[in-house]
C-alpha cells in the first residue's frame, strides 16, 4: 500500500516569516555581503521582481563551506525562534499517524536542512543553488518550489517514494499553492492569504492558524 504524507510550506506556515530574507539580512550583519552589493542586488530585483526566483547572485562567489556553517548560525538565531508551536504539534501529529512528512518550500536548502533534522522530518523540498568548485554560482539547479514547480516536484516524490497523494496532506498558506492542492487529498489552507481564503472558502478546505 502506498504511503499517506503530510507536505508542508516552511514559510508563513511553519515559520513565522520569510526565512531567505532572514538569511540575507543576518549576511549584511555579519559583513558577508557588504551594504552596496545588498543595495545593489535589492535594486535588481526591484526591477525584475520574479527574478528573485532564479537570482541568488548574491551568493555568487561565496564558500559553499562557509555559507552553510553560517546559515546554521542563522537558523539557530533567526529561524528556529520563529518556528510555530501550533506548527509542531501538527507535525509530530501526522509522524504519531505513521505519516511521511515532507518539507516543500522556495527557501534555499542549506539554510532549512536544521529544521528538516529537527522535525524528522523525510525529504526536504527546497531551492538548491548551484555550485562550481566549492563556491555557489549564483544560479539554481534544477526547479524553483513555487506555484506549478510544487506539484511537478511533489508527483515527482510520490512516483519515487510511493505516496498516495489522494490520502495524504499539504500545507500552504499563499495562492501559488493551488496547484498543489488541486492534487492532494486533504489540503490545508495555514494563515492564508486573501486570494488562497478565498478559494479555501470555495473548495471548502479547511483553515488553520499557525
Amino acid at each position: 500500500m502506498n504511503r499517506v504524507a503530510a507536505i508542508f510550506d516552511v514559510d508563513q506556515t511553519l515559520v513565522q516569516g520569510y526565512t531567505e530574507r532572514l538569511f540575507f539580512r543576518y549576511l549584511v550583519r555579519h559583513r558577508v555581503l557588504r551594504v552596496p552589493q545588498a543595495l545593489n542586488y535589492l535594486g535588481h530585483l526591484a526591477v525584475n521582481p520574479q527574478g528573485r526566483f532564479r537570482d541568488k547572485s548574491y551568493l555568487e562567489g561565496l564558500d559553499v563551506e562557509k555559507i552553510t556553517q553560517l546559515a546554521r548560525c542563522c537558523y539557530q538565531e533567526e529561524i528556529a525562534p520563529r518556528v510555530s508551536p501550533r506548527a509542531l504539534d501538527c507535525v509530530l501529529e501526522h509522524q504519531t499517524q505513521g505519516h511521511a512528512v515532507a518539507l516543500l518550500t522556495g527557501s534555499l536548502s542549506f539554510l532549512l536542512r536544521p529544521l528538516k533534522e529537527e522535525l524528522g522530518a523525510d525529504w526536504l523540498i527546497a531551492t538548491v543553488p548551484a555550485r562550481n568548485s566549492g563556491k555557489f554560482t549564483g544560479e539554481i539547479a534544477g526547479l524553483h518550489p513555487r506555484g506549478p514547480n510544487k506539484l511537478l516536484l511533489l508527483l515527482e516524490l510520490s512516483r519515487t517514494r510511493g505516496l498516495d497523494l489522494s490520502r495524504s496532506y499539504a500545507y500552504g498558506d499563499h495562492f501559488q499553492d493551488f496547484h498543489l492542492f488541486s492534487h492532494i487529498g486533504h489540503p490545508v489552507a495555514v494563515n492564508p492569504s486573501w486570494r488562497l481564503k478565498r478559494l479555501a472558502h470555495r473548495h471548502h478546505w479547511p483553515i488553520r492558524y499557525f
